[in-house]
């Protein structure tokens, strides 16, 4: 990863970008997914998980929901950038794929740009399933992002997008894992199956602008190592994603929701 200057950052410089990135995340993503959340009903009393909650302000926001009668587990495999929480908040180093849930103990499960990300997104789907009570509410949100490249973008970036997005067809990664959802929920049986899609205008100077600038920076350093672009290229193409006047649309963010049967 490089700063402003050109050279690689620094470990500890690299945990401070991606704390930014995080909060530029939550900037942008966080009043769809609490309306989502609002929609299924989150409520005081409940118990609910948060899955991948990265800086917790997803989780933050569930606990003032929840009130004082109710409690949040907040789970990720890396609590570095999680931040202090209310007193209903328990805060767990948890790997989704390899460590337990309890058993029919939660109303409402979330997890947000997650399972795209995990090799056993299919084993982790039923896990998440059976840790619902009776009559609780999935509510799962991946990206869309293969037509994200249709859009008309100006070389190097989009040479370079186009790199990115066919590497993360080649791994474990699964680019549009969020048209999937609704289709893996109805197959395990969750009923009053719902889905939202959202896009945005992705912006220089603006927090959803940075956000995609942070994740572009993050993976390049791969792609220069591995011969794919060159630095010259790479560095151009993050000079346009933060020029002045920059502007292109995001990926498709889904948002789904299932009921476990009572």
């Amino acid at each position: 990863m490089t700063d402003a200057s050109g050279r690689y950052a620094t470990a500890e410089e690299e945990v401070d970008i991606e704390r930014v990135r995080l909060d530029m995340l939550a900037a942008v993503r966080d009043p769809s997914t609490f309306e989502v959340l609002d929609r299924v009903g989150i409520g005081p009393g409940m118990r609910v998980l948060e899955v991948g909650a990265g800086a917790g302000t997803v989780s933050a926001w569930m606990a003032d929901r929840v009130g004082g009668p109710g409690q949040v587990l907040s789970t990720d495999i890396d609590l570095q950038f999680h931040a202090e929480m209310p007193s209903n908040v328990e805060v767990r180093r948890h790997d989704i794929e390899r460590d337990p849930l309890p058993d029919s103990t939660f109303d409402i499960v979330h997890a947000r740009a997650v399972l795209q990300h995990v090799p056993e997104r299919e084993a982790v789907i039923p896990k998440l399933i059976a840790s619902l009570k009776p009559g609780g509410w999935l509510v799962l949100e991946d990206g869309q992002f293969t037509g994200f490249g249709a859009q008309g973008l100006a070389e190097p970036y989009r040479s370079i997008h186009q790199i990115m997005a066919a590497g993360s067809q080649q791994d474990w990664r699964d680019p549009d894992f969020g048209l999937q959802l609704l289709d893996r929920m109805r197959g395990h049986g969750l009923v009053d199956l719902d889905v939202t899609g959202d896009v945005w205008a992705m912006r220089a100077g603006e927090p959803s602008g940075e956000w995609w600038f942070l994740a572009l920076e993050r993976a390049i350093p791969r792609l220069v190592a591995a011969g794919i672009t060159t630095e010259a290229d790479a560095a151009a193409a993050l000079d346009q994603v933060r020029a002045p006047g920059f502007v292109m649309i995001s990926p498709v963010s889904m948002a789904t929701v299932g009921r476990k049967p009572a």
